[in-house]
C-alpha cells in the first residue's frame, strides 16, 4: 500500500488551513493512504480524520489518519522561535518514517526558513533539507505546471554565488538526474536549457558559464542525453517555450519569475533525485493573511495529485465534470428558482405522509442550493456529490448541509432516510440503465418505510428545443465563457463542450470541460421502477400538480421538457 505524508508546514502560517482544505473533499484512491504531520483544523463534513501515534496505525484508505505535532501557545500569522521548532520537528519526524521506508511520498506545506534557521543554522529550505537526510548528492528543484516545466541547476543561492556554483558541482549528474526524472512523467520529453549570461554569453563575450554548460551537454549525447542549448533566456518564453516539456534554468529567479507569473495556484514543486517522491506547494507561508480563512489550497491539491500520479502512473483519475464549471455554476444556473423546486419536494412528501421529513439526503447535490434552503427552514440534511469544487462551494454556504464526496451509485452509507433527491439532471449523467437500477437498488436499502424518493430528468423535447447545435458565449466578470451543446438522436445523448477563459493578470488561460448525458425514455425508466421494491406514487410536471402517471410515456416525452418521478419505499 502506498502511503503519502503531507506536512502542515509552519503553525503559524497558512499551512494548516490549506492541508484541511485540500484533504476534506480529497478523492481517496483504494491503493493510497493519506498520512497529515503536524496540525490539522476540524471540518464540518467530509473525509473521516483518524488520529495517530505513528504510521504502522495508518491501515485504511478509507481514512485520513493525523500524527499531531503542534504547540498550542504559537499565534497564528506570528512566526517564532517556537513556531520554527514545531515546523522542523514535523520535517524531522517525517524524514524517519520516509528513511525507513514507511512512506512512498511527502507533500510539503510552506515553512518560513528565517524562523527555523532561529534554532537550526543550517537550515536552508525543504530541498536541502530533505537531500541531506536521505544523503542524497545530485537533487533538483523543479516545478511543474500546466503551461512548461521547469529544473533549476541551483537551489537557494545568493547571486554572487551562481558563477562558482556551475564550475564546481558536477553539471552531467544534474542533467542526468533531469533528463531521468521528466522522461519518466513525459517519454520522449523535449528539454531545454536556458543560457546563464545575456545572449547565452554570446561567445564568451559576457563570460564563459554558458561553454561549460555547451560542452557538458555536448558530452551527455554520448549518452543519448539530448537537451538542446543554451538559449537566450530573454527571448525563450516569448517564442520557445511552447515547444519544450521542461525548461533548465541555472538559477532561481530566472525561470520561476516567467513560471509563478501564468502558473499561479496551479505550479508544483517537486524535488528529483531523492530516493522518495517529494512535492510541494509553490508558495510561502502567507502571514499577512494566516487565520483569516481565505488562504487558497489549489497548489496544495495539485502537489498531492502530482504525488500520486508520479506513484501510479495511469491508474489515477481525472478530476472529471465541474472541476472548472464549478466555480461558475452558480451564476449561469441563477435563473432557476430553487425556493419554488424546494416546496414541490416538501409538498410532495407531506401529501404522502402528512408530515415533514425528518432526515433527508441530496444524491449529486451540485453546490447544495436546494440541500441549503432544506437546511434552511429547519430540516436534517446529507447532501453528496462527485465534485469535490462543487462541495467546498457547497460548504462556504450559510446554511450549508452535512457534506460527503460520493458518486451517485456508490454505496449509500446510511438507511435511515425518509426522503432522497436526484435533482437538475443529475440522473442524466448515468450512463446506462444497468446504473439507473444500481441507484434505485442503493435508495431503497436506505430509504425508511414510506420513505420517498423524488428525482428529474430532462426529455427529448428539451433536448431539441435548447441543446441541439446550441451554443452561448457568456462573460463572468472578466472571464468568458462558451457552453456548445449537441443532442444525438441516434444516440440519444447531449454532448455539452464548456470552453473557459480565465484571466490571470494580463493573460487568459484556456480551460476545457466535456459532459456526457444520457436521454432515457420515460417507458423504460417506469419498467425499471416496476421491477424495483420501490412504488411509483406520481409523475410530474414541476409548474403543474396533476399526476400525469397515467399518460402516455411518449406524449409526456412530447410535452414536456422536464418529468420529476415520486417513489415509495
Amino acid at each position: 500500500m502506498n502511503k503519502i505524508a503531507i506536512t502542515t508546514g509552519d503553525p503559524a502560517g497558512v499551512g494548516p488551513e490549506i492541508t484541511s482544505k485540500a484533504i476534506r473533499f480529497l478523492k481517496l484512491k483504494k491503493d493510497v493512504i493519506i498520512i497529515i504531520y503536524g496540525k490539522v483544523e476540524s471540518c464540518k463534513a467530509g473525509n473521516r480524520i483518524k488520529k495517530i501515534e505513528k504510521v504502522s496505525e495508518a491501515v485504511s484508505p478509507k481514512y485520513i489518519y493525523w500524527i499531531e505535532i503542534n504547540n498550542n501557545k504559537i499565534e497564528i500569522g506570528k512566526p517564532s522561535v517556537l513556531s520554527g521548532k514545531v515546523a522542523y520537528e514535523i520535517l524531522c519526524r517525517c524524514t524517519e518514517d520516509l528513511n525507513s521506508g514507511k512512506l512512498s511520498a511527502v507533500v510539503t506545506a510552506p515553512v518560513s526558513k528565517a524562523a527555523i534557521r532561529l534554532s537550526y543554522q543550517s537550515f536552508i529550505g525543504h530541498t536541502e533539507f530533505f537531500a541531506e537526510k536521505s544523503n542524497s548528492k545530485n537533487v533538483v528543484m523543479s516545478f511543474w505546471g500546466p503551461y512548461f516545466n521547469l529544473a533549476l541547476l541551483s537551489t537557494h543561492l545568493a547571486i554572487s554565488d551562481i558563477c562558482n556554483h556551475l564550475k564546481t558541482t558536477d553539471l552531467a549528474a544534474k542533467f542526468r538526474v533531469i533528463y531521468d526524472q521528466t522522461i519518466k512523467m513525459i517519454p520522449d520529453a523535449r528539454i531545454a536549457m536556458l543560457g546563464v549570461n545575456p545572449h547565452a554569453g554570446e561567445n564568451n563575450a559576457f563570460g564563459n558559464e554558458d561553454e561549460l554548460i555547451k560542452s557538458v551537454l555536448k558530452e551527455l549525447k554520448n549518452e543519448n542525453i539530448q537537451i538542446d542549448g543554451p538559449f537566450p533566456a530573454d527571448t525563450f518564453f516569448s517564442s520557445k517555450v511552447t515547444s519544450y516539456d521542461m525548461v533548465i534554468s541555472a538559477y532561481h529567479d530566472q525561470g520561476l519569475i516567467p513560471f509563478k507569473m501564468i502558473s499561479a495556484e496551479e505550479g508544483v514543486n517537486v524535488t528529483l533525485g531523492l530516493p522518495f517522491i517529494r512535492t510541494s506547494v509553490d508558495h510561502g507561508t502567507a502571514y499577512d493573511i494566516a487565520g483569516k480563512g481565505i488562504a487558497s489550497e489549489k497548489s496544495l491539491e495539485q502537489a498531492i495529485k502530482l504525488a500520486e500520479k508520479m506513484l501510479l502512473g495511469n491508474r489515477v483519475e481525472t478530476s472529471g465534470n465541474y472541476g472548472i464549471f464549478a466555480e461558475y455554476y452558480d451564476g449561469y444556473m441563477h435563473h432557476v428558482s430553487y425556493e419554488k423546486w424546494t416546496n414541490f419536494i416538501l409538498e410532495q412528501y407531506n401529501r404522502a405522509n402528512n408530515k415533514s421529513p425528518e432526515k433527508i439526503l441530496e444524491l449529486a447535490c451540485g453546490t447544495a442550493n436546494v440541500a441549503s434552503l432544506l437546511v434552511k427552514r429547519g430540516l436534517n440534511v446529507d447532501a453528496s456529490d462527485l465534485s469535490p469544487e462543487m462541495l467546498k462551494i457547497a460548504s462556504a454556504k450559510p446554511f450549508s448541509p452535512n457534506l460527503c464526496l460520493n458518486s451517485m451509485i456508490d454505496e449509500i452509507p446510511m438507511n435511515n432516510y425518509d426522503l432522497i433527491l436526484t435533482l437538475f439532471d443529475s440522473l442524466n449523467y448515468l450512463k446506462d440503465l444497468n446504473e439507473v437500477k444500481t441507484l434505485l437498488k442503493n435508495v431503497q436499502k436506505s430509504l425508511l418505510e414510506k420513505g420517498l424518493f423524488i428525482f428529474d430528468i430532462t426529455t427529448p423535447k428539451n433536448c431539441e428545443n435548447n441543446f441541439n447545435n446550441f451554443i452561448n458565449f457568456d462573460q463572468i466578470n472578466e472571464d468568458k465563457f462558451i457552453h456548445e451543446s449537441d443532442f444525438d438522436t441516434a444516440k440519444n445523448t447531449i454532448t455539452s463542450k464548456l470552453t473557459f477563459f480565465r484571466k490571470k493578470g494580463f493573460l487568459y488561460s484556456k480551460y476545457e470541460e466535456t459532459h456526457h448525458q444520457t436521454i432515457f425514455e420515460v417507458e423504460d425508466i417506469i419498467e425499471l421502477i416496476d421491477k424495483s421494491t420501490l412504488q411509483l406514487l406520481g409523475i410530474y410536471h414541476i409548474n403543474s400538480k396533476e399526476n400525469l402517471i397515467d399518460h402516455d410515456p411518449r406524449i409526456l416525452e412530447a410535452n414536456f421538457t422536464r418529468l420529476f418521478f415520486v417513489l415509495r419505499a
